[in-house]
């Protein structure tokens, strides 16, 4: 999304604040930051004597508009509170741009139910000025996202997501250039023929009006994996550019129409260093997709014409227990430097009653069945590491399918699992969390030789979203292969037949995973695997959240000795 605004002044008539509150004239945010220079810049800007911009930043606040509980017990995040703290910082001295670095979707039922709307509407009262399109974004597709994304009075960017001339999307839009579209691959991994005619899904920049004869230059990336990290169904007719190949050229382009160029980034921290690396002209990134706290902006040195000689970026985790804050302070038309930290949102230091008001009738409307308690539970059981190895609460997914339809071996990709859930009760709302996408179970046929292969390719995305979580059977990892394979205790046979659940996200090829299409049909059961997940957990109050040796890795502390004869 994309947007092009004026600062206007701190305190404003009536009818000016209702003009901006329509998006008839753009708004501005404003914040302060230090990073190094702390107190004395703090207490400069109060006191009028820097010349500086402050930005406000947060990304991947993947629907959480209420508050939340820290594994302290205290409440965190929530819209209300982060309003509140935006306009605490507005107070002070200076101008401010407020930007969002993608995938304001998906993660608790208000996306289930709202498809976003509430948090967009939320936005605009909060007065973003431009965001990042972030790939849970397009996770109903293009045409679900632009009808969501018209209640956002703000312009949300991407410079290499593209779509056939020829969608009903596409109307309007301006017209790729052949330069860009080299490369460039359609959602599901197919690449695009080099004549195709492309359109960009939503403007790719943006100059914004600093004041003072400045300008700032803001474009947004997305990243590349969307590919294959995207149903592929809503998603056909949509294709990728590589996020950093696109910068190389439209960065230089963006110097010569702007004082400062700031990229608004949905590739990930490693993702944002090559980047800064590879492209200089770039001043600030603002970061998300990876949900990295930086505490202090990072500085990649390069020959980007500023005083620090270098690219910043920053980024402020995610879930929106953050609001991130930098400081860029000029000398004439030159950036001198920049300082930045991050926020913490505490609903306990205020919440913004119009923010609270907006969302009150959305919460009442789902309150009642979100909050009945289906399970009670010992124990908080963690979200952390299912990318990495066997967990309990992965385990206890993957049960979940295997148990619905009576398969003999289920696998869930890691990056499907969201969220903890608490200790004490545990409720419907809290299992739309940990399980937010529509995924649907469907069971597949294929023979050991074939199981085995896709335990390999699940052990070569270890730290990815693709790692899988299993139930029914056991494997030891060797480098990237499975071995010593076990289904339900019993050696792996190679000619036997084996029903295999998963979810149709899988089956389809996300997460990389085309081997499942390979085996044929799948038995597309139509059961979503949250419903399935509250029934099992309502159907057995006593299950236990354990790890049980399923997925081991050669050389551990665990040895093989049990695992064999599981």
């Amino acid at each position: 999304m994309t947007c092009v605004k004026h600062f206007v002044p701190r305190v404003l008539p009536a009818w000016v604040a209702a003009v901006l509150f329509l998006g008839l004239v753009p708004a501005v945010d404003c914040r302060s930051s230090s990073a190094g220079h702390g107190t004395r810049a703090d207490a400069a800007e109060r006191a009028g004597r820097i010349d500086s911009l402050i930005i406000l930043h947060t990304n991947d606040t993947h629907a959480r508009l209420m508050p939340f509980q820290e594994e302290d017990g205290t409440l965190a995040g929530g819209a209300a509170a982060r309003a509140a703290l935006i306009e605490k910082e507005r107070s002070r001295v200076g101008h401010t741009l407020l930007l969002d670095a993608g995938d304001v979707f998906q993660g608790t039922p208000y996306f289930n139910f709202f498809r976003g709307v509430p948090d967009y509407r939320a936005m605009s009262l909060m007065a973003y000025d431009a965001g990042a399109l972030g790939n849970h974004d397009l996770d109903d597709g293009p045409a679900a996202w632009l009808r969501s994304s018209s209640h956002a009075r703000f312009e949300i960017l991407s410079a290499n997501v593209f779509v056939a001339a020829e969608s009903a999307w596409a109307e309007g839009k301006e017209a790729v250039p052949v330069s860009d579209r080299h490369g460039s691959r359609w959602i599901g991994g197919k690449r695009v023929p080099e004549t195709a005619p492309l359109r960009y899904l939503t403007r790719p920049y943006l100059i914004h009006d600093l004041g003072a004869g400045r300008t700032a230059a803001l474009f947004g990336l997305t990243t590349a994996d969307l590919t294959h990290i995207v149903a592929v169904g809503p998603n056909g007719g949509v294709a990728v550019a590589d996020p950093i190949s696109i910068a190389e050229r439209l960065v230089p382009e963006l110097r010569k129409k702007a004082t400062i160029v700031i990229c608004i980034s949905h590739i990930g921290v490693d993702a944002d260093r090559r980047l800064a690396s590879r492209v200089p002209g770039i001043d600030l990134i603002i970061g998300g997709h990876s949900h990295t706290s930086l505490e202090r902006p990072i500085l990649v040195p390069n020959a980007t014409p500023n005083g620090y000689h270098g690219t910043a970026i920053a980024q402020a985790g995610y879930r929106g227990e953050f609001l991130g804050r930098i400081a860029l302070y000029f000398d004439g038309d030159r950036l001198a430097r920049y300082a930045g930290r991050l926020e913490r949102v505490r609903p306990a230091d205020g919440e913004d009653p119009r923010v609270a008001a907006l969302l009150k009738p959305y919460a009442d409307s789902i309150e009642a069945s979100m909050s009945q308690p289906i399970f009670r539970s010992p124990a908080r059981i963690p979200s952390s590491s299912l990318r990495e190895g066997e967990t309990p609460l992965g385990n206890f997914v993957a049960d979940v399918m295997r148990d619905a339809v009576g398969a003999d071996v289920a696998i869930i990709n890691s990056g499907g699992i969201r969220a903890p859930l608490p200790a004490g009760n545990v409720t419907v709302g809290d299992v739309y969390s940990t399980l937010p996408f529509d995924n649907r179970i469907v069971v597949v046929s294929m023979p050991g030789w074939r199981l085995r292969e896709l335990l390999d390719f699940s052990g070569g995305r270890i730290g990815k979203g693709g790692f899988a979580q299993v139930s029914g059977v056991s494997f030891v990892i060797r480098g990237d292969r499975a071995s010593y394979i076990r289904v339900n205790k019993k050696p792996l046979e190679s000619d036997r037949t084996y029903r295999v659940a998963t979810v149709d996200f899988l089956y389809e090829g996300g997460d990389g995973y085309a081997i499942l299409a390979k085996t044929g049909p799948a038995d597309r059961t139509g059961i979503l695997l949250r419903e399935a997940a509250v029934k099992f957990l309502k159907k057995h109050p006593d299950y236990r959240f354990r790890k049980e040796g399923r997925i081991v890795w050669e050389g551990s502390s665990q040895g093989l000795r049990d695992l064999r004869f599981k």
